[in-house]
């Protein structure tokens, strides 16, 4: 009884439809057309009204929706006004109108975001059910041309406001269908992996891959792959038929309805591959099919709305917006930590690129931000459309990606030229590579040789070197060697990112000259795999300039901070001592930097001059002048700053290593057994008192602040000794396993000592934190104590250090910059200062000073000490700290130095806090 209820429904819409269109004849009214037969449905929860009012005869901009019911369903029913006012808002519309054929109401949003009666019109009393609709026709027919004339006139005043086809489709459409049918096609994929196994693994593999660049907003392997089966579907419905006034083929998808299947629309698509290309945005992604059916009449109704409303009368720039606006809906939807912000593609492309008419690439594409920005910089240059796209090649392993670009880089001014974008492992390529595309006029095979480029631009894939690819590690493996036998340093398979080997990868690839511009991780900067990387780099390329923020973060959802290379590709050889390379601070946050002020940041870096030092801040150094700084501990990351001054004092300094052990704390993992709780009753023997919390240690003095495990006992000497409790606590924990299923006894074996012991003659004289954030400074013990594993600790060497005074000198204005400049700036802002870092930092050497000096030093720190730790900023504010600083340096010769010093500490920390004013803003 429910189907025949709806299909007469359908079919008074229909018929009111072809009505209104009959009443619109002839009359100039804002109101043009009405359509929406072709997305009425039979039997379901449609996306879209019943009715559709439009401003255009091309059925570009939607004015209204309509919902109608028959007289036995009542004008005042919650349901019937519910559905209206959701698909209202699924099209991104102020208002809604809803009809029972007895009388009519008008809802319009209000400020508050609530809908509300708005006008109201009543029928005739002669209506009272299905039968009396047929028999009254002549009754109704009237009052709805009036409902049509004063629904005009709202629309003149402005009452109502229209919305844009394109942006209804990939402002709302789109992520309404995606919301709508996330979770049920979830739920439709983990039944589906339950009854196969293959399938659960190649899901599991992807989830590897992908959760960490793709999914930052999707916590769970099912609910983000069911985003990718939406994505891939919507993406090439409305690809479909924004082509197909310019490819017939393209209008076989006109042919998915009600009686097609996923599987049967998946060889429709296939066969418009066939005939026409595109290959990339049509290629169904795996298990595509498995979708709950409610999902597949909303993509069945998404077809039926896109093939009926006006796209095939839409002018080749609102086509081009379309393209344009379903492309940044879709990188919306994955939300990738690394997707590339459009405007660092475009700053990319132009510090690298010196000849727009060479051969270009981008050979770790993803969704193709700097495809787009390389083919649209040629075009503004060489004004050849099919020149920019011949000379552009867009490559990435995976194939999801590659949808998205294809459809990114696809320009409706030049439909018919080839695009070379296709699926290829960045270690697969080489120079003459054999790359086939497909015609995109006849769908006919084309084959391509692989040029020696001219740049390569790339945001190089952020992969941690615990995952990585097991099937890349051979590639990586080979490279590694390579780069040993070219250059002796030997970067760690094992322990170093992804983008340490690429480089040396594309280096093959690049014509002699060729300019690489890549996007990094800052972690080389500050780390000893990264001085290796750097040292290695010197021998393949000339480096031209790096490039680092000063304000804020690239990447809003990516705890990272990155940084630019520009190399330019060299025989492979020792590098000269002379050869000098630019370090570019950025002083303005380029979200929201325009024009003239964008225009001269890029001349800057281009002529390798600081045009305006407001903007961007250039410091140059020759190689060898970099390693006379990296001499003196003093990280690749100080670069950017004012450090040229640490050559002049390198007399007065020597490594902390020289009078320090410089090591980690204890670290043995499982804190549940080592750092027990209250009330544990282990005998007081085994109880030693630790510095375990970083947020404890808050002054120059530190203190334990918790009590660790340390036994050394076997079992049978505690049971022999009676030592029940400790026994009792060892025997707690031999059962429990850890996260990936191993019994901690087989976790924790150690050959130097039992499963459950820790070292509590780890001790320290003097301790800093890891991370510190805005306060720098060494704590000093007042008595040799047990540190954790979150914090470095200082033992002295020799009875003739003098702790105080070292101590003192640490934390001098010299000794913070040390600390500062050691290593490397994190997402967060905190400070990322290894313990292997500390080590190589150097200090002002005490056994310079006079008895004298020396006592006043200490005499002016105990103030300090007194005083407490300050937030860096406020320490270089305070008079007690600068009378003290001055002292220190005044005694080493060196006070004419204050301001330079003081000034890099503060900018470099200034730099690394910055990031934290973008981590807090809303990803687009």
């Amino acid at each position: 009884m429910g189907a025949i209820i709806r299909r007469n429904e359908r079919s008074w819409a229909i018929d009111l439809i072809s009505e209104i269109n009959i009443m619109l004849h002839g009359l100039q009214l804002k109101i043009k057309k009405a359509g929406g037969e072709s997305t009425l449905s039979v039997n379901k929860k449609s996306m879209f009204p019943d009715v559709l009012l439009f401003a255009d005869e091309n059925q570009a901009r939607i004015l209204q929706g309509w919902e109608l019911k028959l007289p036995d369903t009542l004008i005042t029913d919650t349901v019937f006004i519910k559905d209206a006012m959701r698909k209202a808002e699924a099209l991104n519309l102020n208002s809604f109108f809803i009809w029972n054929f007895t009388c009519g109401k008008l809802y319009v949003k209000q400020e508050t975001g609530s809908y509300e009666v708005f006008r109201s019109w009543n029928g005739t009393s002669f209506i009272k059910n299905r039968e009396d609709v047929t028999a009254g026709k002549e009754l109704w027919l009237p009052i709805m041309k009036e409902i049509i004339l004063e629904m005009n006139e709202f629309f003149v005043s402005g009452t109502i406001r229209s919305a844009s086809f394109a942006d209804t489709l990939t402002d709302n459409v789109l992520m309404n269908i995606i919301e709508r049918n996330k979770d049920i096609t979830a739920v439709k994929l983990r039944e589906s992996c339950s009854k196969n196994m293959v399938m659960e693994r190649k899901l599991l593999q992807w989830w590897q891959l992908f959760r960490m660049e793709y999914m930052q907003d999707e916590k769970d392997l099912y609910s983000a792959y069911a985003k990718m089966v939406l994505l891939n579907w919507t993406n090439r419905i409305l690809f479909a038929h924004i082509i197909k006034k310019y490819h017939n083929c393209a209008r076989e998808a006109e042919r998915i309805d009600d009686t097609i299947t996923p599987a049967d629309a998946n060889k429709i698509m296939e066969e418009i591959t066939a005939r026409g290309d595109f290959y990339n945005v049509f290629k169904a992604i795996e298990f595509n099919e498995v979708i709950p059916d409610q999902a597949w009449s909303d993509l069945v109704d998404l077809n039926r709305f896109v093939a009926h409303n006006g796209i095939d009368t839409i002018d080749q720039t609102l086509l081009q917006q379309l393209l344009e606006k379903t492309v940044s809906a879709s990188r919306r939807e994955i939300r990738g930590q690394f997707t590339t912000p459009s405007w660092l593609a475009d700053f990319l492309c132009q510090i690298t690129v010196n000849d727009w008419s060479g051969q270009c690439a981008d050979v770790c594409s993803g969704t193709g931000t700097i495809g787009k920005a390389v083919i649209n910089n040629k075009i503004a240059r060489l004004n050849d459309i099919p020149e920019a796209f011949r000379t552009t090649w867009i490559s990435d392993k995976y194939s999801y990606p590659l949808q998205i670009s294809n459809i990114g880089l696809t320009n409706i001014g030049a439909i018919n030229v080839p695009v070379h974008v296709f699926q290829k492992n960045v270690f697969e390529l080489g120079p003459a590579a054999e790359i086939q595309i497909l015609s995109p006029v006849d769908g006919s095979k084309i084959v391509l040789a692989y040029p020696v480029l001219d740049a390569i631009v790339s945001n190089l894939p952020f992969v941690k070197a615990n995952a990585i690819d097991p099937e890349e590690k051979a590639f990586i493996e080979r490279i590694a060697g390579e780069v040993r036998e070219n250059t002796g340093e030997a970067l760690n398979p094992g322990k170093s990112d992804l983008y340490c080997y690429l480089p040396f990868a594309f280096h093959h690839l690049l014509a002699e000259g060729g300019r690489l511009g890549i996007i990094i991780s800052n972690s080389w900067l500050g780390t000893a795999a990264g001085t290796k990387f750097y040292h290695a780099l010197l021998y393949y390329y000339n480096i031209c300039s790096v490039v680092l923020s000063g304000r804020g973060k690239w990447f809003k959802n990516a705890e990272v901070v990155a940084t630019i290379l520009v190399l330019e590709k060299k025989a492979i050889s020792r590098p000269a001592g002379s050869e000098e390379i630019s370090f570019f601070l950025l002083r303005k946050d380029m979200w929201e930097v325009a024009g003239a002020d964008y225009e001269t940041i890029i001349s800057s870096i281009v002529l390798r001059e600081e045009l305006d030092p407001g903007l961007v801040r250039m410091k140059n150094y020759t190689v060898d002048g970099i390693e006379a700084v990296i001499g003196s501990g003093i990280s690749l990351n100080a670069l950017f700053h004012t450090v040229e001054w640490i050559e002049e004092i390198a007399d007065c300094l020597i490594p902390v290593t020289r009078l320090f052990d410089v090591r980690r704390g204890e670290r043995r993992g499982w804190n549940a057994l080592f750092y027990p709780g209250a009330g544990n009753e282990i005998e007081e023997c085994y109880l030693k008192p630790v510095l375990k919390s970083p947020g404890h240690l808050k002054n120059y003095i530190a203190d334990t602040d918790a009590q660790a495990f340390c036994c050394h006992c076997s079992k049978e000497e505690l049971y022999e000794k009676g030592h029940m409790g400790a026994l009792r606590w060892i025997r707690r924990f031999e059962g429990i396993t850890n996260g990936t299923g191993r019994l901690l006894p087989e976790v924790l074996n150690s050959r130097s000592g039992f499963w459950y012991e820790m070292d509590d003659q780890a001790g320290a004289d003097l301790v800093t934190a890891l991370n510190p954030s805005r306060r720098l400074f060494v704590a000093r013990f007042k008595e040799a104590s047990f540190v954790d594993q979150r914090f470095t600790r200082l033992l002295v060497k020799e009875d003739t250090v003098d702790i105080r005074l070292s101590h003192a000198l640490l934390n001098s204005v010299f000794g913070m910059f040390a600390m500062e400049a050691v290593g490397f700036g994190r997402g967060l802002g905190v400070l990322d200062a290894s313990s292997s870092n500390f080590k190589s930092i150097s200090m002002l050497d005490p056994r310079r000073l006079e008895k004298e000096d020396a006592e006043d030093i200490i005499r002016l720190f105990t103030g300090i000490e007194a005083r407490g730790v300050l937030d860096t900023p406020d320490e270089m504010q305070d008079t007690l700290r600068e009378e003290f600083d001055r002292r220190v340096l005044k005694a080493f010769g060196i006070e004419s130095y204050y301001e330079e010093i003081r000034n890099s500490l503060l900018s470099m920390q200034q730099t690394r806090l910055a990031v934290m004013e973008r981590a807090a803003a809303p990803a687009d």
